[in-house]
């Protein structure tokens, strides 16, 4: 999913509250040897479990093969997937599910945003499930699971993982007779004077939540669920921002007419850009001839980056718990993430993961930000937090406010106390 679509809408909050409200009024390898059932199998019965997730149709395929040979490892358990168009339809049409005793059991999300659904208490902590299912979590690196983590309970089955990345146009970059790809932004910006031309920008800057979190990664900062918002990490990183505006390096998209930082790309207007995994597919047909190099995202003081990471997640209101874990476990097998695997994510499985960066050699370079790439740390009123944050940045930059990068920040931190 790419990054230009993955704000979370106001009408998703609401539902998100609703939901809430009805919930508070209702009532590596695969693990073959220690089952522990769902306490039907006296009475020969299977219990169904129900999975819903937003994707393509591939990824429906993906499931609905898992789902036709979940018997193998679960005798006692019978899946279903239910596909919605996008999450927005998945948030707003749940609400009503729930009241109606129809919602599913488990789902599929992103961790961005996660934690306002985890602090609401929408989601079952796993920890004690995990003990009684014995399911092997030993499958997933430690980098995976502490994605999924909040106050030291277990959120989250991990699915796939993806850090974040520094994209550079490889013949602009040998055009300009540059040598070996940046890894500090003072690096960065001394390529992107050469880069400029009349109508080239060296350095694209999305005003967008998720790059400017990649800045603050790369100092050693983070938003710290709204704690540290205004940290000395996190001015840095404004003030990294605000200097290449100011220094005439950076431009905007919306700047430029374009909704975001891909379509500057691939139109050849600029040169590098913070983005991810979503840029291959995208580049494949809006300009399959570009020549592209993927780093991990440059230092400001320390290797940073967010991680991408989606996860099966059981719902608080599940039926049956246990056997909705076992269903989620199930779909990290190798098989099916073998399957996504062709499809583009990288499997939360280290073995698996090898084969993804072997598949995909041009994100290689980007492999070891596996080890130190984390969440988004997002404030629980993430919309809030993410909206203000672009608002003030862009008021700075494209509406000259005069506000320095610790006053932006100050102002935010005190909405979030």
């Amino acid at each position: 999913m790419r990054k230009m679509k993955k704000k979370i809408s106001a009408t998703l909050i609401l539902c998100l509250a609703l939901l809430v409200g009805l919930t508070a009024c209702g009532g590596g390898k695969a693990d073959n040897t220690a089952d522990q059932g769902t306490g039907n199998e006296a009475a020969g019965e299977k219990v169904t479990v129900n999975m819903g997730f937003w994707g393509t149709a591939q990824d429906l395929k993906v499931y609905q093969d898992a789902a036709a040979t979940i018997s193998e490892q679960y005798p006692d358990i019978e899946l279903k997937i239910k596909q919605y168009p996008s999450s927005e339809q998945f948030w707003n049409t749940l609400p009503g599910e729930i009241a109606a005793g129809v919602a599913p059991d488990f789902i599929k999300i992103s961790n961005e945003g996660a934690f306002e659904y985890i602090n609401k208490g929408l989601f079952t902590p796993l920890d004690e499930l995990i003990s009684s299912t014995q399911v092997d979590m030993a499958r997933f690196p430690e980098a995976s699971m502490k994605i999924w983590n909040v106050d030291g309970k277990q959120y989250g089955v991990p699915n796939s993982d993806m850090p974040a990345m520094f994209l550079i146009n490889e013949t602009m970059w040998k055009n300009a007779g540059l040598g070996d790809y940046p890894t500090t932004w003072d690096e960065v910006k001394a390529a992107a004077k050469k880069l400029n031309t009349d109508k080239v920008h060296g350095m694209i800057i999305n005003l967008d939540a998720f790059h400017i979190t990649n800045y603050v990664k790369s100092f050693g900062g983070g938003w710290g669920n709204g704690k540290t918002i205004n940290s000395p990490e996190n001015v840095k990183a404004l003030e990294t921002i605000i200097d290449m505006y100011n220094d005439g390096l950076a431009v905007t998209p919306k700047a430029l007419g374009f909704g975001w930082d891909g379509e500057v790309f691939s139109n050849e207007l600029g040169a590098m850009s913070t983005g991810g995994y979503w840029y291959k597919g995208f580049l494949k047909d809006a300009n399959p001839d570009l020549k592209y190099a993927a780093i991990p995202v440059p230092k400001g003081t320390t290797n940073g980056s967010t991680m991408s990471s989606d996860a099966y997640v059981v719902l608080k209101d599940a039926k049956n718990k246990e056997a909705a874990l076992k269903a989620a476990y199930y779909m990290t097998n190798d098989k099916t993430q073998t399957e996504f695997m062709e499809l583009g994510y990288n499997p939360a499985v280290p073995e698996l993961s090898k084969q993804y960066f072997e598949k995909n050699p041009e994100f290689k370079p980007v492999q070891p930000a596996l080890e130190y790439s984390t969440d988004y740390g997002y404030p629980t009123d993430t919309k809030r937090f993410t909206d203000e944050l672009v608002k003030q940045l862009e008021e700075r930059i494209l509406g000259g406010s005069g506000k320095t990068a610790q006053q932006i920040l100050d102002d935010i931190q005190k909405q979030f106390q």
